[in-house]
């Protein structure tokens, strides 16, 4: 019985296509898959998909070669990801920012970080020296000290609506964030609102970071390239313009 069997198979693969007998276990070609993780930011990584980070992406990973795995998770889960390699790739990283990633050659933007301050703070601000000795707040690990020179009371929180509270209640001196996402928080505080945004309290240059090993190289010397040509074909200028505003610069006149 064993040896009809035996037969009958040697039979079958006599007719196979000859490519299939050379390749037994080729994969069937498909889009490549990249892992991406960012925090939410508005106008940047919108949850509905848009946003001026993930119109980048769509460009340098076109949809018909690439399959994108985007999770939208907190900063701080974001650089535990990029720390451990399970990640391919983070979005919204300062220079310097971490040291187990490897950075795109080009920064996408110059962020702008805005602070909510109290009304007594608002009298006496002279720019980010003012928060010399005062209490500051901010995200989980945006760790906004490292690029604030005067020394603060600082500390981090993962409620951001919290800390727009305190500083409404004068319990502390400032937030650190962004305009429009703080602007979002006014409907949900316990008091009308008495805090003071001051927008660019201070500007960093920002970058996308990739896993560092061999993959992660790798995608870093695609995305350098097609960014690169963005920049030349003033594509990325219009995009950034497109969501920040018309008037909008996205680097500083000097830096590319």
């Amino acid at each position: 019985m064993k040896r009809q069997i035996l037969t009958t198979l040697l039979i079958c693969m006599t007719f196979l296509p000859s490519y299939l007998l050379a390749n037994p276990t080729q994969p069937i070609e498909g889009p490549r898959v990249v892992t991406i993780a960012t925090d939410s930011w508005l106008g940047y990584t919108n949850r509905d998909g848009s946003g001026y980070y993930f119109d980048i992406l769509k460009r340098v990973f076109p949809e018909k070669e690439w399959q994108l795995q985007i999770d939208i998770v907190p900063f701080s889960r974001v650089r535990y990801l990029v720390d451990h390699n399970r990640t391919d790739m983070a979005l919204g990283f300062y220079s310097g920012d971490t040291a187990k990633a490897l950075y795109s050659h080009y920064p996408v933007e110059v962020d702008s970080v805005d602070a909510a301050i109290t009304p007594e703070m608002a009298v006496i601000w002279k720019g980010a020296e003012s928060l010399s000795h005062k209490k500051v707040q901010a995200l989980l690990a945006y760790r906004y000290d490292e690029f604030i020179s005067v020394p603060m009371y600082y500390e981090e929180s993962s409620n951001l609506l919290e800390m727009m509270n305190r500083v409404n209640r004068g319990q502390v001196d400032a937030v650190l964030d962004y305009k429009p996402v703080m602007l979002t928080m006014v409907p949900k505080l316990n008091q009308p609102r008495q805090f003071v945004i001051i927008e660019n309290v201070f500007r960093t240059e920002i970058y996308f970071v990739f896993s560092d090993n061999e993959r992660g190289a790798k995608l870093k010397r695609h995305f350098d390239s097609e960014l690169k040509k963005l920049i030349d074909s003033g594509e990325l200028d219009e995009l950034f313009r497109h969501y920040v505003g018309p008037d909008a610069q996205r680097l500083h006149s000097s830096r590319e």
